[in-house]
């Protein structure tokens, strides 16, 4: 696609007013990219949990907005020799350089990164449209490029839940051989439980729900779960007892923000064992006092990957055959995605296809 064949306007799903469902516009114009950006043609967009938050209001987003910070797209305009590239897009970036969190930053790695930084644009999210549109803005430093094979369907999740799940095993500091638990068994649930088995890590799957508990049974053979237990059956203790010579795991990633099944997971857990905790329950977390002091258990938070570490993700993503479980729309039908996000009414990660 050359300059002149770019539209002035685009289709995009638009959210008007928190807590009402998106509209979907045909007239919203086409953005034009700026110093260092790069227009995209987006051919897939992911919804996740913190698209609803947006949609809630929680981050003040201004209005009318476009969110999505999971896109997949190619880029249609830059210079020549990027034009046609597929790539996916992250959302952190423009880091301020004046912030705490990027002092931090550069007294600490001579270098930024947009993820600390308290002014960041997050496109999709805060002060940037996303990816529910025909086009959207990119920078540079934000983009990752596309294995061959990998269809846009599955690469716009792992722009977050993806690098989430990826950074979230990586912080817990394992090594092959040891035992982990994944906690929740949703759309970063189940791309979790395969980047721990591509490493060699012994994994337990952790759900009280059927829909959870199959999710995590019908991952590739390869990357299935050692064991899928039941968060409610009354022999889960024991099952992981056995599964860990009585010893307790090594380490568990909650994904969820079940806050009783936070803390459930800690007891699980060895003598210093790591638990790293993606859910954002809106009152916050309550863990056991005497069972977090006295065993010198860990608890570490993570958010994303650095966009070099995305990069070897995706090399992991191929090479092992990593798929997350999708529920695919077109455009035209996927003004209510809030609504379906809060009823549950889909499995896995919900894409939106352009």
């Amino acid at each position: 696609m050359t300059q002149e064949q770019i539209p002035t306007t685009m289709k995009a799903l638009r959210l008007v007013e928190y807590n009402e469902n998106y509209q979907l516009r045909s007239d919203v114009p086409v953005p034009i990219p700026g110093p260092g950006e790069l227009l995209i043609r987006v051919a897939a967009a992911g919804f996740c949990h913190t698209d609803y938050q947006v949609y809630q209001g929680a981050y003040g987003t201004q209005l009318p907005f476009t969110g999505s910070h999971e896109p997949a797209g190619t880029i249609v305009k830059l210079g020549s020799d990027k034009v046609n590239d597929r790539v996916g897009v992250l959302n952190f970036r423009n880091p301020c350089n004046e912030c705490n969190g990027c002092r931090w930053r550069m007294k600490t790695y001579s270098s930024l990164d947009a993820r600390y930084c308290e002014n960041k644009t997050m496109s999709g999210i805060l002060r940037a449209d996303g990816g529910f549109a025909e086009h959207m803005i990119a920078s540079h430093d934000a983009l990752v490029h596309l294995p061959d094979k990998l269809t846009f369907e599955q690469a716009a999740p792992l722009m977050c839940a993806g690098a989430t799940a990826w950074n979230a095993v990586k912080e817990t500091g394992l090594q092959k051989g040891q035992s982990i638990a994944i906690v929740g068994i949703g759309g970063l649930g189940v791309l979790a439980v395969q980047f721990a088995k591509s490493q060699g890590l012994r994994v337990v799957a952790i759900d009280n729900r059927d829909i959870g508990l199959k999710l995590a049974s019908e991952v590739p053979a390869h990357l299935r779960p050692d064991q899928v237990i039941d968060y409610n059956s009354k022999d889960a203790i024991q099952k992981i007892s056995e599964f860990t010579d009585g010893i307790g795991l090594n380490g568990a990633v909650v994904c969820t923000d079940d806050v009783p099944a936070s803390d459930w997971a800690l007891h699980r857990l060895q003598p210093r064992g790591v638990c790293i905790a993606l859910g954002l329950p809106e009152s916050g977390f309550k863990f056991d006092a005497f069972n977090l002091v006295f065993r010198e258990i860990i608890i570490k938070g993570s958010l994303h990957c650095p966009v070099e570490e995305v990069k070897v993700m995706m090399k992991a993503v191929s090479a092992n055959g990593v798929v997350s479980h999708l529920t695919v729309l077109p455009l035209e039908e996927a003004e209510d995605i809030p609504d379906r996000a809060a009823a549950h009414s889909f499995a896995g990660r919900l894409v939106v296809k352009l």
